[in-house]
């Protein structure tokens, strides 16, 4: 019977303890980078919000996709794929 080594173990990749620390802090900017994101995308979203409110009918829900609707989905789009990008990557 003829059997191979698929893996030796000087060849699999050992990560230090320098290697992991650079690598949760990598991942600790990423998170924090995405919240300040997501807190920019919620203050002026809520902005404009107030302004389309204060300065135009609120039944006027046109007012509303053209003030707000382009920075609300949009940006809502790249929230997501930030939060994918962050979240869920590589470890």
């Amino acid at each position: 019977m003829n059997c191979q080594v698929i893996s030796k173990p000087e060849e699999r990749s050992m990560v230090t303890d320098e290697e992991g620390k650079q690598n949760a802090q990598k991942r600790s900017r990423a998170k924090l980078w995405f919240y300040i994101n997501f807190a920019c995308y919620l203050i002026v979203n809520i902005a404009l919000i107030t302004i389309w409110v204060v300065y135009y009918k609120v039944t006027d829900v046109m007012g509303l996709l053209a003030i707000v609707g382009g920075t609300l989905f949009g940006w809502g789009i790249g929230i997501v794929a930030h939060y994918i990008s962050v979240f869920t990557g590589k470890k």
